[in-house]
């Protein structure tokens, strides 16, 4: 489609503001940030039940379970911060083990 010649084909800075020069606005800035924060705290939350899954099986049994085949207990559970390429977790809730045996000898 042929252009007219008495019309500019560029854009002239007159038309433009100084928000479109910035590469990222606030409010993408603030959206960004926002994802972040929702991206560390579902890596959170998906770490600590994984964590909570593998200590049932180490341990053979699920919380408050009682079983023959019990291999430990569980010991309460501590913090710890871990970076991630997401974003630095802060306060992820590790469970702790007991690998004493149950059973007692000469009883």
């Amino acid at each position: 489609m042929p252009v007219a010649k008495n019309k500019p084909t560029t854009w002239s800075s007159e038309g433009s503001t100084s928000e479109s020069s910035s590469p990222i606005v606030p409010e993408q800035e603030e959206f960004r940030q926002h994802l972040r924060r929702l991206a560390v705290s579902a890596v959170q939350v998906l770490l600590e039940q994984v964590m909570r899954e593998e200590l049932e099986q180490c341990i053979g049994a699920s919380w408050g379970e009682c079983t023959p085949t019990r291999r430990g207990y569980r010991n309460g559970s501590y913090t710890r911060d871990l970076v991630t390429p997401t974003g630095r977790i802060e306060d992820l809730n590790v469970g702790r083990r007991s690998c004493r045996s149950l059973s007692y000898a000469g009883v």
